[in-house]
């Protein structure tokens, strides 16, 4: 497919170029006056612009070494001290010590807001006469993300300060939130206006379009529908119940189920507007195939029907404001496989699956994992669901070539997550253990590592395993997993079990046969399987009211023991049941002493926000 987007960072080059050509009139203007003087008045420069607003996208979840899974029951994160427990212990507090994702961050993303506020004003006035196409099109961009840096702040925050004009100094000291009502109405003004303006702009999976927006005002009206911000239903939450400004924090007036039918609209809009994966399965897919499918939708990226909107490598790249201080490459997706990795491939290990999330995988024939069955837990890797196998590495699994020094250790490029017992007593660390002889301090605490978004296809060890594997923002699968719960949640489980098996199916499972409570627990468990580290889990978490079931609880790994049979032989350790004896044992580790606490539901303001602005009214339980 012949990509046209325009790299943010070479537009901005040309930018500055431009403005910088007289240089005393630099010396003599600030630079937000050269803006407004010179920006919108250059079809080139104004396109720059608003191209500049999709920096604070950062890369989403493929940012950084902390996927926001790490803040739930579903990952854990490696290396200690970097405030991930300010989420799993509920240490947040408005004096931080917690890790404030910048694509999420109160303070990193208001800069983006003023200026997405200034493109509105300048576009709308169109002084320099530009095209009606054109304008519309940066018009519906700038509002559509607006609309969509407040929604990732509205997830956080509850309602929010709500500027809609470009601020002067004088007019930033009384700015008070506004109602949780209020902010979503403006979410959804901004996302209305970006469908009307980019009814005509061509499709694009890196730039907003109307099939973007459609998506993200199917994920907004589905957030805001959910339990947390329903009175009948948050009223168990110690901090919300005792809140003095609930208005602040979710809906007092209203019908749920109303909301739950505006949900559904619009995700069916945008279902019926484009097209999804492999969604025309009429049986579940093959073993092999189901797994194809799945690797398919992450690693090919905007190549796939399923991406609606992301951060694609190559065409923005990451040499940018929002990546500071390297080569190109020293941020952002480029390095998730060296984020994420094993630490026998020289990797870091940085957010790695629990056997929490391990455990949600069902078998290949729909039937759930339990390690209370003795034939499950003799062989727990056998026979799963597709998905497994395209979304972890695990004991014994293949994986990429070991680099030359390595190779001594593992000659068959597979997964050694295990402790291994020799005839003679000897006993072999995996390779890919803590205690293993390559970088343990990177080594998997549960036993496991992603191997979703690291690209099969890359040498590995740093630099060579830099990758160009897409950022997915929203997929199409989203919002048919919307759909389906608006439908459950308005008894109308007849088509959300349509919808639900053309899933199922792409994924190699049988058909759905639960109904009432069993369906929503089913759909719930299917939606964390699908979503796996695309910022999905801590919201979903959060919205349905599962704090307490996510976080109360330590982490566990696998641990693995296998002891060489009598009378066999072995010359270089791999995964063998012919040669040794398996014992697979979930074992609680002490690393963070998770407990759910209910003030993490709302994020804290910061403090020195407050300390700018005394309007301000802090989040309950801070």
């Amino acid at each position: 497919m012949k990509k046209n987007v325009l790299k943010i960072t070479a537009l901005l080059a040309f930018g500055f170029l431009f403005v910088g050509c007289n240089e005393d009139f630099l010396e003599t203007t600030p630079l937000s006056e050269v803006a407004d003087a010179s920006v919108w008045s250059d079809q080139k420069l104004a396109e720059a612009a608003v191209l500049d607003l999709y920096q604070g996208t950062w890369a989403g979840t493929l940012t950084r070494e902390e996927t926001t899974d790490a803040f739930t029951d579903q990952a854990v994160f490696t290396h200690p001290g970097r405030g991930v427990d300010g989420y799993t212990e509920g240490k947040m507090n408005p004096a931080g010590n917690f890790m404030d994702m910048q694509w999420f961050s109160w303070p990193q993303l208001y800069p983006f807001i003023r200026s997405a506020n200034n493109a509105i004003q300048k576009l709308t006035l169109n002084e320099a006469g530009m095209e009606a196409a054109l304008v519309n099109r940066l018009l519906g961009e700038a509002y559509f993300m607006r609309g969509y840096f407040y929604t990732q702040l509205m997830r956080q925050f509850g309602g929010v300060v709500l500027t809609l004009e470009p601020l002067t100094l004088e007019s930033e000291a009384n700015n008070p939130r506004a109602t949780f009502a209020e902010t979503v109405s403006q979410i959804l003004s901004d996302l209305d206006q970006a469908i009307d303006l980019l009814e005509d702009a061509p499709r694009d999976p890196a730039r907003a379009d109307k099939i973007t927006a459609l998506a993200m005002k199917s994920r907004v009206l589905t957030h805001v529908a959910s339990d947390l911000y329903e009175p009948s239903k948050n009223s168990g939450v110690s901090t919300i119940a005792s809140y003095a400004h609930p208005e602040l924090i979710g809906w007092t007036s209203g019908s749920q189920l109303q909301r739950w039918e505006a949900a559904k609209v619009a995700s069916k809009a945008l279902l019926d507007a484009t097209t999804g994966y492999k969604l025309d399965y009429t049986a579940p897919a093959s073993q092999e195939e189901a797994i194809q499918n799945y690797e398919d939708i992450w690693l090919q990226g905007d190549e796939n029907q399923d991406f609606i909107w992301g951060r694609l490598v190559e065409e923005f790249g990451f040499g940018s404001r929002t990546y500071p201080g390297g080569d190109g490459w020293s941020q952002g997706p480029g390095m998730v496989a060296l984020y994420h990795g094993p630490n026998g491939y020289h990797e870091w290990a940085g957010t790695t699956p629990t056997e929490a999330l391990v455990s949600k995988y069902d078998f290949a024939d729909g039937t759930k994992f339990n390690w209370d069955n003795p034939a499950h837990a003799a062989a727990p890797y056998d026979n799963r669901e597709a998905r497994f196998y395209s979304t972890f590495l695990y004991d014994g699994g293949p994986w990429k070539q070991r680099t030359d020094d390595v190779v001594k250790f593992d000659k068959f490029n597979e997964l050694q997550t295990g402790y291994y017992t020799l005839s003679d007593g000897t006993i072999i660390n995996g390779v890919d253990t803590r205690q293993g002889p390559i970088e343990d301090w990177n080594g998997s605490r549960t036993g496991y590592y992603f191997r979703k978004f690291s690209d099969p296809r890359t040498p590995a060890s740093w630099p060579n395993d830099l990758q160009k594997v897409d950022a997915p923002y929203i997929r199409y699968t989203e919002v048919l997993l919307n759909y389906v719960e608006a439908n459950i949640n308005l008894g109308e489980e007849g088509e959300a079990i349509t919808w639900l098996n053309k899933l199922r199916f792409r994924n190699g499972l049988p058909a759905v046969t639960a109904s009432g409570s069993a369906l929503l627990e089913l759909y719930k468990r299917e939606r964390d399987k699908e979503l796996v580290n695309e910022d999905a889990r801590l919201f979903d978490m959060k919205r349905w009211l599962e704090g307490p079931q996510s976080l109360n609880k330590q982490v566990q790994q696998i641990l693995i023991q296998a002891t060489q049979k009598p009378g066999t032989t072995v010359t270089d350790y791999r995964k063998d049941t012919s040669l040794f004896n398996y014992v697979y044992r979930p074992t609680n580790i002490v690393f963070e002493n998770r407990i759910w606490q209910d003030h993490v539901y709302f994020m804290p303001i910061k403090q020195e926000e407050i300390d700018k602005d005394p309007s301000i009214i802090q989040n309950p339980g801070y």
